[in-house]
Order: structure tokens, then C-alpha cells, then sequence
């Protein structure tokens, strides 16, 4: 039998104060009361679960670190299909300074830079890697004005279609542009060849050799060697992230004007490069070129001073952006 001490307890009390006085095991219903027995509480649903199961939990967290430390394999492949709209941002700064009696002379500075929107389509898988139809929506150069030759090349941009190549390791190609000197064969077309042909782990890196165009000086073309590393993997593996570094020297073309004795050319590279592996395309590019000239002045005339050699120095940064539509 269960005993319950009522003394102390108003008939007309409270009832918040008259389960204080019953221990709280009794319902207050008006001037009546129920007794109920005593429940013995259950602890809270975490001191019931077996150990077992946070080893469980440890080995799955594990196991997911282990999968992201294997090697993948980096590989530009779109599906069939898909739509890429492409936003694509470049600028290049030129300055050039001389020194004149010991002096350096005022820098004079150009800068230049072009701003392109396309979609593009992926068509067909090929032995050589995917085709893609390239369309330009817009551009915008600056400077540009009205009749200008930006202008010009501009509307000769906008809404072109051309097809493209891109293969696994990042290389594209132009494959039906006639126009050598095709704005787009310059901004896509000579993309070269950046990702590992072989699976690499977080933290390994890579070295790959590309020729590059040098502008500002038309034709000639810049050597680069980049050493590219695997930073880290996000999004359960499906992102890649990737940082480069690299230097760079001018290279003598066939058929290209070749540099005048005193032209010296060298380099660095540096950027990042993020990979969508599901969408198997590049959705975020970050790059920054600055070369260094050194031009020597024209021989002087019989009698006069010898001029003094130019030095230009030359930043191109590009980023483009990438995402699907849906």
C-alpha cells in the first residue's frame, strides 16, 4: 500500500504547491485526490546507447577520411547534354619604363581587358575528348568606343558558334574556326593541357610544360613550366581544389619574328583551379602571368648617346567561372 502525508496541505491551496507537498507522484483534480505510484525515471536516451555504437560512428568517420585520402583521378569530362554557361574575365597591364642618366624615367602604362559570356553545349565523346559547341552571348572590351577596332572585334564575337574540343586533362582546341586570329581561338582555344593523366592524392603534385602566347608581342609564344598540387578534396571528394605555380621564358616559333639580340623574356605563374568531378568540368579558374622584358634600344646614329634599353613589365589575370543550367 502506498502511503501519502496530506498534513500540511490546504484544501484550498494551490495546486502547483499541493504536488510539491505529494512529491510530485499525485494529480490535483479540484478538492479530490488521485494518488499514483511512483515511477522510477529512465535515464536520457544517450545513456542507453551501447558503446558499441560510438566505435561504430568512429569507424564510419574513419573510413569516409580514409576514401578522401585515395587517389582520384582528374578528368574533364561533361555529360552529354549538359549546358555550361561560361563567364570569362581578362586584363592585361603593361608598363614600361626606362633608365636615363643613372634615372628611371616616368612609367607609361596601358591596360586593356575583355569580359566574355558563352554557353556552351556538350555534343559528343570522342577518342580525343569531348566536343562542345561554343556560343558567345556577349562581350565587353575595354577600352572600346564606337568604330573603334575592340568594337569591331566585339560584334565579330558576339553570338559566333564554334566547335571545341577539350580533352581529359584540360587541353581545348578550336576545330572549325577558319580565323587564326580569331578572338576566341585566343581566349579558348589555346587553353593547354594542365591535370595529371594518373590518379594523385591530396597533397601530391604534378608538372606539366605549355606554350602559352605572350601578348603584346604578336606570335611570339612563352614556355611555362607549372608544377600543379592537389590541395584537398571537399564536398565528399566530388570538388577538387588545386594551386600552381610556375615560371615561364620566352620560346622562338617557326615562321614567328624572332626576338631582337637584347630581348629578354622571363615569367612566373601563379593560380587555382577548382573541379566539379560529377559535373567533370572546371567551375572555378583563377590565373595570374607577369612577365618581364627587357628590350634593348636601336643602335644609335654616328655620334649620338646610345639610348638606354626599356623595361616592360607585363600582368595578365584571368578568371573563369562555370556552371550548369538547369
Amino acid at each position: 500500500m502506498i502511503r501519502t502525508d496530506f498534513k500540511g496541505v490546504r484544501m484550498g491551496g494551490r495546486q502547483t504547491e499541493q504536488r510539491e507537498e505529494l512529491g510530485g507522484g499525485c494529480e490535483v483534480l479540484g478538492a479530490r485526490y488521485e494518488v499514483k505510484p511512483r515511477v522510477a525515471l529512465l535515464p536520457p536516451a544517450t545513456r542507453l546507447v551501447p558503446r558499441t555504437s560510438y566505435l561504430t560512428l568512429l569507424a564510419v568517420a574513419f573510413l569516409a577520411q580514409a576514401a578522401l585520402s585515395q587517389p582520384v583521378l582528374l578528368q574533364i569530362r561533361p555529360h552529354i547534354g549538359d549546358t555550361l554557361r561560361m563567364h570569362l574575365s581578362q586584363t592585361v597591364e603593361m608598363t614600361g619604363t626606362t633608365q636615363r642618366g643613372g634615372r628611371e624615367s616616368p612609367p607609361s602604362s596601358m591596360t586593356t581587358s575583355i569580359e566574355v559570356f558563352t554557353h556552351t553545349i556538350a555534343q559528343k565523346w570522342t577518342s580525343g575528348g569531348t566536343l562542345m559547341q561554343s556560343i558567345t552571348d556577349s562581350v565587353a572590351m575595354t577600352p572600346a568606343s564606337p568604330g573603334s577596332l575592340a568594337d569591331l572585334r566585339r560584334r565579330t564575337m558576339q553570338a559566333k558558334r564554334v566547335m571545341v574540343r577539350v580533352s581529359p586533362d584540360g587541353a581545348m582546341e578550336i576545330v572549325d574556326d577558319d580565323d587564326s586570329d580569331s578572338e576566341l581561338r585566343h581566349v579558348f582555344g589555346e587553353m593547354p593541357a594542365m591535370l595529371a593523366r594518373e590518379p594523385v592524392g591530396v597533397g601530391e603534385k604534378w608538372t606539366r610544360e605549355m606554350q602559352i602566347p605572350l601578348s603584346g608581342d604578336p606570335g611570339a609564344m612563352g614556355s611555362v613550366r607549372a608544377t600543379f598540387r592537389l590541395d584537398s578534396l571537399g564536398r565528399n571528394g566530388d570538388v577538387a581544389y588545386i594551386s600552381m605555380h610556375g615560371t615561364m621564358s620566352r620560346v622562338n616559333v617557326p615562321g614567328a619574328p624572332a626576338a631582337s639580340a637584347g630581348y629578354t623574356t622571363s615569367g612566373t605563374l601563379t593560380g587555382t583551379i577548382q573541379i566539379d568531378r560529377r559535373l567533370g568540368w572546371i567551375t572555378d579558374s583563377r590565373s595570374s602571368i607577369v612577365v618581364r622584358s627587357t628590350i634593348a634600344a636601336a643602335p644609335a646614329r654616328k655620334g649620338g648617346p646610345q639610348g638606354a634599353p626599356m623595361q616592360v613589365r607585363t600582368k595578365i589575370t584571368q578568371w573563369i567561372r562555370a556552371m550548369r543550367t538547369r
